[in-house]
């Protein structure tokens, strides 16, 4: 029906099933990798999986060059290449990145609301970690929304196996996989582990609660809190979020806590800041 974005890793178009009229996102992907990992993982803050096929060539977007695969290719190519078909769950047309991007614009900032999707997101991390798997490319445009408004962690196109942390003898990894400003530290060497989604999802927590006016202002204070240096008005307004933040970017990565943790300490916030509006509302009362 039409195309919903184009990447490194694949194009995605909106899709309507002939049989059911129902709407889905179709991926279109040279590798398996995606599928493979997808076709394990259910649950409610991760794009659903339906199915997947195979075909010989890649979709021809309405004939033009630019939306086609096989268009690009020669003829001889088209005979040996696949192109890998993956039927997913439809999202929202915004992705947490735009709703960061009016987020900064809005004068009202809804504090509880960042604080749920960053726990979302905690969840969802949690349960691709407990398959053993390391995302290794979270950043606010790769989660989205679902219909009901739910998180929905998507894109596991750099997905890959987990070391389980036996006993220091980690997997060697490609160099670089990843999305530099929101990759890990130790992601420039061969060797980590699924700590790199932790570092990433601390700088998306604090992307959610801290506003930039300018893209200067944000290239500044990145590259400072990348390193643990917070800005004081950051740790003055939100000090229960900086106690959560500042461990999940430490150079160490064993330094990290777990995903399990960080949805606990998130839910526990979450319940601090509600019993506070609570007690807010009673005194107004009176």
């Amino acid at each position: 029906l039409e195309s919903l974005g184009k990447g490194a890793f694949g194009d995605v178009y909106k899709a309507r099933e002939k049989y059911t009229g129902k709407s889905f996102a179709l991926k279109i992907v040279p590798s398996p990798r995606e599928v493979m990992a997808l076709s394990d993982l259910l649950h409610r803050n991760i794009v659903r999986y339906f199915a997947c096929w195979v075909d010989d060539i890649g979709y021809q977007g309405g004939g033009s060059e630019t939306d086609s695969y096989s268009s690009t290719q020669s003829s001889s190519d088209n005979l040996s290449r696949k192109y890998l078909y993956i039927q997913m769950e439809l999202c929202k047309a915004v992705t947490l990145r735009e709703w960061i991007g009016d987020k900064n614009t809005q004068r009202d900032f809804k504090r509880k609301e960042s604080l749920t999707i960053a726990q979302q997101i905690a969840s969802g991390v949690e349960y691709i970690h407990s398959k053993n798997l390391v995302h290794r490319d979270l950043k606010p445009a790769n989660i989205m929304f679902g219909q009901d408004g739910e998180v929905k962690i998507g894109d596991f196109g750099l997905v890959t196996a987990d070391n389980d942390y036996d006993a220091g003898n980690l997997m060697e990894r490609t160099l670089y996989k990843g999305t530099p400003s929101y990759m890990a530290p130790e992601q420039s060497r061969k060797t980590y582990d699924r700590k790199v989604d932790i570092f990433a999802c601390g700088l998306i927590f604090f992307e959610l609660l801290w506003k930039f006016s300018t893209g200067h202002e944000k290239q500044a204070v990145w590259h400072n809190v990348r390193k643990q240096n917070f800005p004081q008005e950051f740790v003055h307004d939100f000090l229960q979020e900086y106690s959560i933040i500042k461990p999940m970017l430490c150079l160490k990565p064993e330094d990290r806590p777990e995903a399990k943790a960080l949805k606990k300490d998130l839910e526990e916030c979450i319940c601090r800041l509600n019993a506070h509006e609570i007690d807010g509302h009673s005194s107004r009362s009176v």
